[in-house]
């Protein structure tokens, strides 16, 4: 593997720099600030997601209780951190599930608990064995996407899916 040599670049660097005429210094010099723009403006964004996801809604599963029946069942999260409004809800696994209850644009303030109604549209009845993901914004717009397996009885962390 080859080494880089310091002083062998910082002389080709400065034999560049001395033949070089007008043309090709501006040409570097908007290299340069074109670089330095893009770096910036990374830097930028990356501490802006950081932010987002310290301030970011934190939902629990805090209970899944399923009807003796197994018709029906009750789905509760409870919101640990920031205020959050529910966007959509989907149910991974099993297509026979409905909700009872409106979900979208529904407000969970730090603190409170939201119980969602679930019922099974087919014969089979329910268990554990689906999960349901959830979708919200919080209130700086940026939208998460987290999954609440019920057969783990704990939620995954959420992903932020779109940045304001």
């Amino acid at each position: 593997m080859e080494q880089f040599n310091l002083e062998e670049l910082l002389s080709t660097a400065l034999e560049w720099i001395k033949t070089g005429g007008p043309v090709q210094w501006i040409a570097g010099g908007g290299m340069l600030v074109i670089l330095l723009l893009m770096f910036s403006i990374a830097l930028g964004r990356r501490r802006r997601k950081r932010q987002a996801k310290r301030l970011a809604p934190r939902l629990v599963l805090e209970a899944f209780q399923i009807s003796p029946l197994g018709r029906d069942a009750s789905f509760k999260v409870q919101n640990t951190g920031q205020a959050a409004r529910l966007y959509t809800l989907s149910i991974k696994g099993r297509n026979d599930i409905l909700v009872k209850n409106a979900i979208a644009g529904h407000e969970i303030l730090g603190g409170e608990t939201y119980r969602i109604l679930l019922e099974a549209a087919g014969q089979k009845k329910l268990d554990a064995g689906f999960t349901i993901e959830l979708s919200y914004l919080d209130q700086m717009g940026n939208v998460y996407r987290q999954a609440f397996p019920l057969s783990q009885q704990a939620a995954r962390q959420p992903k932020l899916v779109k940045f304001a």
